[in-house]
């Protein structure tokens, strides 16, 4: 198939756009390249077409989708602390973007949304999908009007764990990117609310969650999927513990905050796993990745946000 991926040389859309291009699809990735050209031009050379654009404005968006079978619909200012830097433009990029995105697409093609698990807010237990949606931070919100829009569509709406691991447009500001970060720079780190659970996923395995969402579209469409593994519903002390065991930090456990989303469940995988998916990658060996990614970084913190 055509495919366009919005938002395609961001830290989740390199890897997307170049596993779904091995899988055969022409790629064209869609983005502003807000943190540099960089991740963009290394597409290229694995015969992706890339372009700037930018999903607020209408007239750059139907342009592009008018040419492809298919639209993975990336693009956003993703995580709580961006979103509340830049309200305005989280409500322009995650709903207005989306909205754009929809507007500009015929019935006959194939939209692929990437959500967040940001969405569920506080829950008690375990987490599965029909469960209504209390959004607790703006990005949360804003990413639960996307799936509105994608969903009046009949699109397939993707929720992610936390997403880890490496990437052409590299992120450090991740929580396991930022625990081995700092156990390998610093050597030692603060814990807080260290037994809440959360759920996480290489990119690796996200990237190939929206090649088989495009492969088994028909079993998913108008449909909402949680995405990770279950053998990765985890607290932060276990991902704390996993990372000092391949690099050696100190791990003080202090409530100095909270966590604005308030996400402390287990996720159910069980609906996509059900179709088929089922993630492949280990931590320990992510983590290894990571390491050698960090090591390769100068030892100045890179706490940017990047979509």
């Amino acid at each position: 198939m055509r495919v366009l991926v919005t938002g395609g040389a961001g830290f989740k859309g390199c890897v997307v756009a170049e596993t779904l291009r091995a899988a055969g699809h022409e790629v064209t990735v869609f983005d502003t390249f807000r943190y540099g050209d960089g991740p963009g031009i290394g597409l290229l050379r694995h015969g992706i077409r890339v372009v700037r654009g930018d999903v607020t404005i209408p007239e750059m968006v139907s342009a592009e989708v008018s040419h492809h079978d298919a639209v993975v619909h990336l693009a956003g200012l993703v995580g709580f602390p961006l979103c509340d830097a830049e309200p305005i433009m989280a409500h322009e990029v995650n709903v207005t973007g989306t909205r754009n995105v929809v507007a500009a697409m015929h019935p006959d093609q194939l939209l692929v949304y990437a959500s967040t698990g940001s969405v569920y807010g506080r829950v008690e237990g375990t987490c599965v999908e029909d469960r209504t949606p209390a959004p607790l931070t703006l990005y949360g919100r804003t990413k639960l009007a996307g799936e509105r829009h994608a969903l009046d569509f009949g699109g397939v709406i993707l929720r992610f764990a936390t997403i880890y691991g490496v990437s052409p447009c590299m992120r450090f500001d991740l929580m396991v990117n930022a625990f081995v970060y700092r156990a390998i720079h610093i050597g030692w780190m603060v814990l807080y609310q260290a037994d809440d659970r959360r759920s996480f996923l290489d990119v690796g395995d996200a990237a190939e969650s929206y090649r088989f969402a495009l492969g088994h579209y028909d079993d998913m469409a108008g449909q909402v999927f949680n995405v990770g593994d279950p053998k990765l519903n985890l607290t932060k002390r276990d991902i704390a513990e996993a990372v000092g065991d391949r690099f050696p930090m100190r791990i003080v456990y202090h409530d100095v905050a909270t966590d604005p989303d308030q996400r402390d469940y287990e996720v159910s995988f069980e609906k996509i796993r059900s179709v088929g998916y089922k993630a492949e990658l280990s931590l320990v060996d992510s983590i290894d990745q990571i390491g050698a990614a960090a090591r390769l970084n100068s030892g100045e913190a890179m706490w940017r946000f990047r979509p």
